[in-house]
């Protein structure tokens, strides 16, 4: 396949977005000026063929995201207009005629709120689209019809933070499901549930893993008709709740009350085969960190230690998981069956199993300000940006036990290092 060096795409403003769907035949920019340019790419030769550029929202586009190939052309995006919006490619539309791609849908934010960051993911015959607003309102959306992508609605919806942000807090979120076929709890034979979602937040200066719940998922069965219908989902075809499961914070100090440094971005591995997620995270104060989830049932795992979190001897902890005593959960499922119960609780669920995290690597000052963290298509590499206008590449090496910590193999500077670092404005660290 034949190298690019250069890239310059048809946009008269700021880069906010890059994106090549699943199969890497297209690309999609957006930008500040509320454009979306899309390319197709030829798999021999590399080259990119300009299919449209069109308005697709009334504001800056904050994030897009491409459905799987099987499902059709479609994406979706976000933009500071409040507005999700869904769109096809119009195979009848003629190229560079402003109207190849069509709007199919459009969510408008209930709490009029701009929306922050949305990713999508397919699972077998079912898609499913997560959207975050800048003040932590996490919003999970499937397909009125499983065949149409017309009408969309909602599946479960929660706050990641509390309190929450006011409106001119400085603030951060960014989701993503785990991008992997099965979901791990299935993998590691502790759930019977193949079509479960894995979604991770970034919550300020926190990452919180969700994920959805089955019945044979429980230790009891106790989510009563009226915590149901404590968050409805408005015409939605199968009964899901998002449940956290897990928690990472950027505090120094597993005691520290103050807040520490916001989160920018985080990204699942794609390649749990091994038994166990790895989540890469990006700071603001430019330290790129990567876990490892691992899981233990509860008939092995002991309560007293399944809040306990360990880190490699080397490793220099800048960010610290946490997690909730399991049980703790256990009384709480307990005080849900009296009389009276309280609203659903999403951070103390009784799972089959515990999660355990485990800090592989901490990788202080990897850049000025860490922007974004991602996975190459084999999970063994990992690439890095950050405001110092440099892109990073980083794989996993050998240690004395095995797998050891990731160090850096490459790394790419950009031409006009200061000019960028002036243009941007903090990505999704902004105030609302």
């Amino acid at each position: 396949m034949a190298l690019e060096t250069e890239f310059t795409p048809d946009h008269s403003d700021r880069l906010t977005v890059l994106q090549l769907n699943n199969d890497s035949s297209k690309l999609l920019t957006a930008s500040v000026d509320h454009r979306i340019s899309v390319y197709d790419i030829d798999k021999i030769s590399g080259n990119r063929k300009q299919l449209d550029v069109f308005t697709a929202h009334d504001a800056e586009i904050r994030d897009a995201k491409w459905f799987h190939p099987s499902t059709g052309t479609h994406f979706v995006t976000v933009a500071n207009d409040m507005q999700m919006r869904v769109w096809t490619q119009d195979t009848y539309q003629a190229p560079m005629s402003g109207r190849r791609f069509r709007r199919m849908a459009a969510v408008k934010s209930e709490q009029l709120v701009p929306f922050a960051s949305v990713d999508v993911k397919t699972v077998g015959n079912n898609t499913y689209i997560v959207v975050v607003d800048r003040q932590g309102l996490l919003s999970l959306y499937e397909p009125t019809n499983p065949d149409e992508y017309n009408e969309w609605s909602l599946v479960d919806q929660l706050h990641v933070c509390s309190p929450t942000p006011g409106r001119g807090d400085h603030t951060s979120f960014r989701v993503r499901f785990d991008p992997n076929t099965f979901p791990l709890p299935f993998l590691s034979s502790v759930s019977d549930d193949q079509g479960q979602l894995t979604i991770a937040v970034t919550a300020l200066d926190e990452v919180k893993l969700y994920r959805t719940t089955s019945d044979s998922d429980l230790i009891r069965p106790h989510v009563s008709s009226q915590q149901q219908t404590t968050n409805p989902g408005r015409g939605a075809t199968r009964t899901s709740y998002l449940f956290e499961v897990l928690r990472i914070s950027s505090h120094p100090t597993q005691h520290q009350t103050s807040a520490g440094p916001l989160l920018r971005d985080v990204a699942f591995c794609p390649a749990n085969i091994c038994g166990s997620d790895i989540l890469a995270v990006a700071s603001i104060n430019g330290t790129v960190a990567v876990y490892e989830i691992s899981l233990h049932s509860q008939a092995t795992a002991d309560p007293a230690n399944s809040s306990t979190v360990t880190s490699k001897q080397n490793a220099r902890p800048a960010l610290q998981p946490h997690q909730s005593n399991l049980t703790s959960a256990l009384h709480s499922a307990a005080a849900s069956a009296q009389p009276n119960q309280p609203a659903m609780s999403r951070a103390k669920h009784p799972f089959l199993y515990s999660h355990h995290a485990t800090a592989i690597s901490i990788l202080q000052d990897a850049h000025a300000d860490a922007w974004s963290v991602q996975w190459d298509p084999s999970g063994g590499t990992l690439l890095s940006s950050g405001s110092d206008g440099t892109v990073k590449i980083w794989k996993r090496m050998l240690g004395a036990g095995g797998l050891g910590e990731f160090e850096m193999v490459a790394e790419q500077a950009g031409e006009d290092d200061s000019e960028s670092e002036q243009s941007s404005s903090d990505e999704d660290g902004e105030e609302i």
